[in-house]
């Protein structure tokens, strides 16, 4: 038999969406844990991450001019995390309008021993880059958010 609890072992069958991180000390604050700056900037990105493995590239949005935004984020706190530990990010895209305009996502933040430390959910857009307008992206943009949207 194995040890692996059910909780653990859907994350390790699933872990080309998880980002692992060793937590930098130039991310504490003054009571020693992650700053709360810190939390975003691994949410955001292992988000990234997960766009790019995805084909979702800096290159790709150049190429079409187009890009995601984000209008408002919110962070929900649940466990304090120190220097040098171990995180693990679960970046997903949650919601799509019906034109692909708009957008949410969610990603968590994990320890070591998958307790859940942080959520931080995001509302955004497709801005493009010549208008400055938000805007739905092409057909072929689309179709590669239509798949993140399908990871959750």
């Amino acid at each position: 038999m194995y040890s692996v609890d059910l909780k653990q072992a859907f994350y390790l069958s699933d872990l080309n969406r998880e980002y692992k991180y060793k937590v930098e000390k130039s991310l504490i604050d003054f009571n020693g844990h992650l700053a709360e700056f810190g939390y975003y900037y691994y949410g955001v990105d292992g988000l990234r991450k997960l766009c790019e493995d995805r084909g979702c590239t800096p290159e790709l949005y150049e190429q079409l001019k187009i890009g995601p935004i984000t209008f408002q984020t919110t962070v929900s706190f649940k466990k304090e995390v120190r220097e040098g530990s171990t995180i693990i990010v679960n970046p997903r895209i949650t919601s799509m309008s019906d034109d692909y305009k708009k957008w949410s996502s969610q990603s968590d933040i994990m320890n070591g021993t998958w307790e859940l430390c942080a959520s931080i959910i995001s509302n955004g857009a497709f801005i493009d880059h010549v208008s400055r307008k938000v805007t739905p992206p092409p057909r072929e943009l689309q179709e590669k958010w239509k798949l993140l949207l399908e990871i959750d």
